[in-house]
């Protein structure tokens, strides 16, 4: 009797070990089975990471567009504003105005007006010359405050404008080539355009 207890103790303890063992068989396999998935769940990290540097790209793509836009909208802003300058019109408006009176109180002007042919020759030579004066301070200034665009249309139009004051100063010299009237009829010609175009560039690029 004391034998069958024994055998039957045994064989309890040794199914107890044979289960503790296979418990612990199973623990290890559970490990080593998320061991082996843990690689898939790095790749997944990886990809997330890909994606999201993409995404911070495509953003810094998009504020790079986003500035280059606002600039040239500035630029088109800036060359707006620039195309004239501001409160100058009537101080150059006077100064011509007032160019003309002092001309005018010139001793040689009555003689001029009777005809006189020296006296006309200098009055409107020096009446020229005043004007050119004045209207190479205009380009000067204009120059240094329009934007290089509009200054460059402007530049383009003087070396016109030039080329036809010369001309028409030419044709009507020669109306009297070779006469005493000759150099008359030119300097009357060249006051006369350098004259109209200081009020035109005054009146066209600038304002009150």
């Amino acid at each position: 009797m004391k034998k069958s207890k024994s055998f039957i103790t045994t064989t309890l303890l040794v199914i107890l070990l044979v289960g503790m063992s296979a418990c612990s068989n199973t623990s290890d396999n559970t490990t080593s089975t998320k061991s082996q998935s843990e690689p898939d769940n790095i790749s997944e990290s990886k990809d997330d990471s890909t994606e999201s540097t993409d995404s911070s790209t495509d953003s810094t793509v998009k504020s790079d567009n986003s500035v280059s836009t606002s600039n040239k909208i500035n630029e088109t802003i800036q060359e707006e504003k620039t195309s004239k300058i501001e409160g100058r019109r009537n101080e150059f408006i006077e100064r011509l105005d007032n160019i003309q009176k002092e001309l005018d109180a010139m001793p040689e002007k009555k003689d001029s007006d009777k005809g006189v042919t020296n006296a006309m020759k200098n009055y409107y030579g020096i009446s020229y010359e005043t004007y050119d004066k004045i209207l190479n301070e205009i380009y000067a200034l204009l120059q240094k405050e329009l934007s290089p665009g509009a200054m460059k249309d402007l530049k383009n139009e003087q070396i016109k404008w030039i080329k036809k004051k010369e001309d028409m100063a030419n044709e009507e010299r020669l109306k009297y080539d070779g006469g005493t009237f000759e150099n008359v009829a030119n300097y009357i010609s060249l006051y006369n355009s350098t004259k109209e175009r200081c009020y035109e560039l005054v009146n066209t690029y600038m304002t009150d």
